[in-house]
């Protein structure tokens, strides 16, 4: 068997909860809990000098699909009613960018990058986005999930009670066509990353967690989507404690906050 059905290594995420999680409060952007109606716009980016096809986006909105449709079932496990709607920009035609965020894992990344998506396709600022979405749909909460056409490294960016409302508040992640090594993206990496826009924190070792939690979080979730992901999504679950994190149990137990990653971490 293809060892890359049974897992998908790991090193092509990065831990992008940490961006947001020492500032503020999380879960207090466009994304609350998990759970009710959810609008997702997906948008496609390119470079200057660089471009989508239209059957490779219609390819990665499959795998979005795919993504929401595995949520949505995780969700049910856990008894929370969960359902996406949602609509797209650059499907015919691409955003573009004169220069694309390339994720490299490192923490640094930009993360301003939906309110610059939000722009280009005509809205003012990411609050009047949210609007239109209050007044035109019945979702409770949005994400801008952007594809970008190239290589490199997904991220989400999630918003917190200190940052600034008008730029970061419409939170979303960015994924790319392939990962850094050249392999194409899958639906669990998307599903990995919705998760983070609701606080889900990473349990495997980042700039921002440490082996030994890694080491724990193997034994404890070794099915987790914030540790692997895996080509095949059943494989997969939705881990406790990221359960909680992003609104599905409202009662944690005292060992969680041990996994809570840290920009110290060794």
């Amino acid at each position: 068997m293809n060892i890359f059905k049974l897992v998908f290594t790991i090193s092509f995420f990065i831990s992008s909860i940490s961006l947001a999680q020492n500032v503020g409060r999380w879960r207090a952007g466009s994304g609350n809990k998990l759970e009710g109606k959810v609008y997702t716009l997906s948008c496609f980016i390119s470079g200057p000098d660089d471009e989508w096809s239209y059957d490779e986006k219609t390819e990665v909105l499959k795998k979005l699909d795919e993504a929401h449709q595995w949520l949505v079932s995780q969700a049910a496990k856990s008894g929370v009613a969960l359902a996406f709607e949602g609509g797209n920009f650059g499907l015919k035609k691409d955003i573009k960018l004169e220069q694309i965020e390339r994720g490299t894992a490192s923490g640094n990344e930009k993360t301003d990058l939906v309110s610059v998506v939000l722009k280009q396709i005509g809205y003012k600022n990411p609050l009047s986005y949210y609007e239109w979405v209050k007044t035109n749909t019945k979702c409770r909460n949005t994400q801008v999930i952007i594809f970008t056409k190239g290589k490199g490294n997904g991220y989400a960016m999630p918003s917190s009670t200190e940052m600034n409302k008008e730029l970061y508040f419409v939170e979303g992640a960015i994924l790319y066509e392939k990962y850094l090594d050249g392999q194409e993206l899958v639906p669990s990496s998307i599903a990995h990353e919705i998760l983070h826009i609701y606080g889900a924190w990473d349990l495997y070792k980042t700039f921002a967690q440490t082996q030994e939690r890694e080491n724990r979080a193997r034994k404890l979730f070794p099915n987790s989507v914030m540790l692997r992901t895996s080509y095949d999504s059943n494989e997969l679950e939705v881990d406790e404690v990221t359960a909680w994190l992003i609104g599905w149990n409202d009662t944690p137990k005292d060992w969680y906050e041990w996994f809570r990653p840290s920009r110290t971490a060794k």
